[in-house]
C-alpha cells in the first residue's frame, strides 16, 4: 500500500551539521525504504544554497520544497521579549513567517497526505489545524526539561532568567500541542514520562540513532596528545559548553602540551575570541565538509555540556567511531550508557580535566571504552529498528483516513 507523508521540518535535512539534521535525513530514509512517498517542507536560515542540498533530498523524496525564511534575528528576539511581557510561549512564534506559511500552503495544493510528521515544537504553528488529528510530532527534545537545564546552569545570564519565566509558560504550550496531535515521539524514556503525562497512551519511544553500518571503528588510537570538541557551534547549549571547557576546565590540566580542535558549523565571531583564551593550543577548524579526518587524529571527544534536553547524537557518532567521550551528566542524559564502561562521565571542572589528562596517557583505558561504546550503539541506536517505529506510529495514525490540502493554510497556522 503507497502512502503520502507530509514531512516538516525547521531546517533542511542536509547537510549533516546538526543533531537534528541528522535525525530528519535518516528518519526520512527509512520511512522512503519503508515506501513513504515524502514531500519534504523545510524553512531554510543558512545562507547554504538550495542547489547544494537538492540531489540529496530528491533521491529520498517525491517532492522537496525550501522555503526562505526571512525573518531577521532582531525581529525573532523581540517576539521572545513580547512573549515574556505577555506570559506566552516564544515557541509559538519562533519561526513564524507569513511568507513561509503561504509558500506551504501552495506546496500542499500538489497531493493528499495520509499523516504530518513534524520535528521541534516551534514547527507546529505551520501545522493546519484540520490536520492535527493525524499528526505525529517528533519531539527532539522536551522544552520543560530543557529550560530546566538552562535556567539551573546559567541563573544570572539573559538565557537562563527568560527560561525561568518561560518555563512554566512553555509547559502549557507543549502540553497543548501533545494533547492536540495524534501521537508523540520522545527520544529518551525519561521524556517518554514526561510527554505520557501530558497526553497518556499517546507517546510513543523513539530514541536518536547513529548509522552504525556506515560509521565503522577507526583503525588505532593516536598517540599525540590531541582531544576533539564538536558540535553546532550557533547552538547557544554548545557555545556554553565550550565556554565552560576553555574557561573552568582546561586551566586545571596538567597535559599544557595537549592540543583542542574544535570543529562546528556555523561558528559565530565570539567563538574565536574564546579559542583565543584557552590556557593550551586551540585549532578552530569551524565547519568542515567531513569531521572522519579529526576522529581519526584525536584521543577523544569532550562534551562538556551543562545545558540540553533530547539525547545527543554526536556522543553516537563517536562511540560507533570507537572515539572515547568525556561528558556530563547532562551530555549523556537519556542514553543507555554508565561511567567507565562506555563514557567518562564528570560533572566537576577539576573531575573534568582529571579524566582529561588520563586519557591522554591511558590506553587501555581508551580502548576498552572504544570497544564498548561500539557494542552499545550497535545492540541500542541503529537507525533501522528506530525507522520501524516511527513508521509504525505514522501508519497508526494515517489508517484515520487521508487528509486533503486545507483550504487556507496560512488562518488556520497562524491563530
Amino acid at each position: 500500500m503507497t502512502r503520502r507523508l507530509l514531512f516538516l521540518s525547521p531546517q533542511p535535512p542536509w547537510p549533516l551539521v546538526s543533531g537534528s539534521t541528522i535525525r530528519n535525513y535518516h528518519l526520512l530514509r527509512q520511512l522512503a525504504d519503508r515506501g513513504w512517498r515524502i514531500s519534504l517542507f523545510s524553512l531554510v536560515r543558512d545562507g547554504i544554497p538550495v542547489a547544494e542540498r537538492l540531489p540529496q533530498l530528491e533521491a529520498i523524496c517525491e517532492a522537496v520544497r525550501m522555503e526562505p525564511f526571512a525573518v531577521a534575528r532582531p525581529v525573532q528576539l523581540a517576539r521572545v521579549a513580547v512573549d515574556v511581557v505577555t506570559q506566552s510561549a516564544y515557541h509559538r512564534h519562533f519561526y513564524w513567517s507569513d511568507q513561509a506559511a503561504q509558500g506551504l500552503h501552495d506546496f500542499m495544493r500538489a497531493a493528499s497526505y495520509d499523516a504530518v510528521l513534524f520535528g521541534i515544537l516551534p514547527t507546529f504553528s505551520y501545522v493546519p489545524r484540520e490536520f492535527y488529528a493525524r499528526t505525529v510530532f517528533d519531539s527532539h527534545n522536551a522544552e520543560f526539561l530543557r529550560l530546566g537545564t538552562m535556567s539551573a546552569s546559567q541563573p544570572l545570564l539573559s538565557r537562563g532568567l527568560v527560561a525561568r519565566v518561560q518555563r512554566r509558560t512553555v509547559r502549557r504550550y507543549e502540553a497543548d500541542v501533545v494533547r492536540s496531535v495524534a501521537a508523540t515521539l520522545a527520544v529518551s524514556e525519561e521524556e517518554r514520562r514526561y510527554f505520557d503525562e501530558l497526553a497518556p497512551g499517546r507517546v510513543r519511544l523513539a530514541p536518536n540513532g547513529v548509522d552504525v553500518e556506515g560509521l565503522r571503528p577507526r583503525g588505532g588510537l593516536p598517540g599525540e596528545p590531541r582531544f576533539l570538541f564538536m558540535g553546532s557551534l550557533s547552538y547557544s547549549a554548545n557555545l556554553d559548553a565550550l565556554k565552560y571547557l576553555v574557561s573552568d576546565i582546561l586551566p586545571k590540566l596538567k597535559r599544557r602540551d595537549a592540543l583542542l580542535t574544535i570543529v562546528g558549523s556555523r561558528p559565530p565571531a565570539s567563538v574565536a575570541a574564546i579559542a583565543q583564551r584557552s590556557p593550551i593550543a586551540t585549532h578552530l577548524a569551524g565547519f568542515v565538509p567531513e569531521t572522519r579526518p579529526y576522529v581519526e587524529a584525536n584521543r577523544f571527544l569532550v562534551v562538556p555540556l551543562r545545558v540540553g534536553g533530547g539525547t545527543r547524537i554526536k556522543i553516537l557518532d563517536a562511540l560507533a567511531q570507537g572515539l572515547p567521550v568525556i561528558t556530563t551528566t547532562v551530555g549523556c542524559a537519556g542514553l543507555k550508557v554508565e561511567h567507565l564502561r562506555d563514557v567518562v562521565v564528570a560533572d566537576d571542572p577539576a573531575d573534568f580535566a582529571r579524566w582529561i589528562d588520563r586519557l591522554l596517557e591511558d590506553d587501555e583505558l581508551a580502548g576498552r571504552l572504544a570497544e564498548r561504546g561500539r557494542q552499545t550503539v550497535e545492540r541500542h541506536y541503529g537507525w533501522k529498528d528506530i525507522g520501524a517505529k516511527v513508521h509504525e506510529a505514522l501508519v497508526e495514525t494515517s489508517e484515520r483516513g487521508v487528509l486533503l490540502p486545507p483550504t487556507n493554510a496560512v488562518e488556520t497556522a497562524s491563530r
